[in-house]
């Protein structure tokens, strides 16, 4: 009898420790300061946003391409980018896996895009490189159940302005990340410095 309220006792141990380790690390990446610091690749539906800087660079293809894409509802964007993580002093250490990621961008502060990464992505203290691949909705306009047309040709040629002409550009990311009980959603948005 003793033996088993021993092992009781071990096991609860364990399960606080882990809890208490779980605890740490969500409040970690929560305190943590995001920054983006580059984009290496955006594609949109296979067509590379990088190389268009004006609406003029998409030929009659590309834009029979996004056109049907966006009629449909079936954008998708695969994007390489750089996302600087600084975590609190003494948490430089902790690893975080992300097992699905919703992210919206906002344009001048209004609802533009959103999307959900669901491949896992692996998050630590420094310069983190991730590709991801994720579908994209558009906010509807305003009275409309309809996304604008308009904010799809605004956003293919925003990333190659120069910043003084570039709108005001949030991304804000909502991860659920994997802990040792289980996933766990945070609560907000986490807003990523430009």
């Amino acid at each position: 009898m003793r033996k088993i309220g021993n092992y009781t006792l071990l096991l609860m141990l364990l399960v606080l420790g882990f809890a208490c380790k779980t605890k740490n690390d969500v409040e970690a990446f929560k305190e943590a300061e995001y920054s983006l610091e580059s984009i290496n690749q955006i594609e949109l539906n296979g067509i590379d946003l990088l190389k268009k800087k004006r609406p003029q660079d998409f030929s009659f293809n590309d834009a029979a391409t996004l056109y049907t894409a966006f009629s449909d509802n079936a954008l998708n964007a695969v994007s390489t980018i750089g996302l600087k993580v600084n975590l609190p002093e003494g948490s430089q250490g902790r690893t975080m896996t992300v097992t699905q990621l919703k992210w919206q961008l906002l344009v001048d502060d209004q609802h533009t895009l959103t999307g959900l990464v669901s491949e896992p992505v692996e998050l630590k203290n420094g310069l983190n490189t991730i590709t991801i691949a994720s579908p994209l909705t558009f906010a509807s306009g305003e009275g409309s159940s309809q996304p604008d047309l308009n904010k799809l040709l605004r956003l293919a040629t925003l990333l190659n302005k120069d910043s003084a002409d570039r709108p005001k550009v949030t991304l804000q990311i909502k991860p659920t990340i994997q802990t040792s009980v289980g996933p766990f959603e945070l609560p907000a948005f986490i807003k990523i410095k430009g």
